[in-house]
């Protein structure tokens, strides 16, 4: 994959946290809370799926998804159909993280090596077992898919648009968006010193997919 020019300039300079900060803060409300709200309500999974549908029917009109295609309106039933797909494979990740004994909101990062690479290989299976019920007319499902994995798991995915899947990341694939989004990371935390999950003067965006995802939608063409 491409090198993406997310955290760093063309030159390969990296951004300063003070634009990511400002750029966080200029993204706006909307975004910033409902990231927060699927933050604070997804620490845990419950057997039924009530915070998994609850946090993914936000997250989808956070972003204009319920507007039209396959979660117009009310999207309760397909969204349980998603849980009772993935719903048990979304639990034992989540028991994972929380049983870890690492940083929620830098997990992706704090794993060890190998468990991470296991851990992207995992989530772009699942995201495939999404691809079904997410796939609409006019879609391959790679949005919804994303958005839902992420309005659970906002420690690990990115959720990822069209205009980011085709100029930025230039993939189909989420796992080779997610080692794409930790080797950034890794590089810039390693040249600035700084930790990109502290850099929401608000602090709702308190995790490295939440923060690294603004600066992704940044990246995206400007026509």
């Amino acid at each position: 994959m491409s090198p993406c020019e997310i955290l760093f300039y063309a030159e390969n300079r990296e951004i300063s946290a003070d634009t990511i900060s400002a750029a966080i803060s200029k993204f706006g409300d909307s975004y910033n809370d409902a990231v927060k709200e699927i933050i604070d309500n997804s620490k845990d999974l419950d057997d039924k799926g009530e915070v998994f549908i609850k946090c993914a029917a936000r997250i989808l009109s956070n972003f204009g998804m319920t507007r039209r295609g396959v979660f117009y309106g009310d999207n309760t039933a397909i969204l349980l159909d998603c849980w009772n797909a993935i719903g048990l494979k979304l639990i034992e990740i989540k028991n994972a993280l929380n049983n870890s004994g690492l940083n929620r909101d830098r997990y992706i990062l704090e794993i060890n090596e190998q468990e991470r690479k296991g851990l992207i290989t995992e989530i772009w299976s699942i995201t495939k077992e999404l691809l079904p019920y997410t796939m609409g007319d006019y879609s391959y499902g790679l949005v919804g898919a994303s958005k839902i994995l992420f309005s659970v798991l906002p420690e690990i995915v990115l959720p990822v648009d069209n205009a980011e899947w085709l100029h930025v990341f230039k993939t189909v694939d989420l796992g080779d968006v997610l080692d794409r989004m930790v080797l950034d990371i890794q590089k810039w935390e390693k040249i600035t010193g700084k930790q990109l999950n502290n850099l929401d003067r608000s602090k709702k965006l308190t995790t490295l997919p939440s923060v690294y995802n603004v600066m992704a939608m940044n990246a995206r063409p400007k026509t």
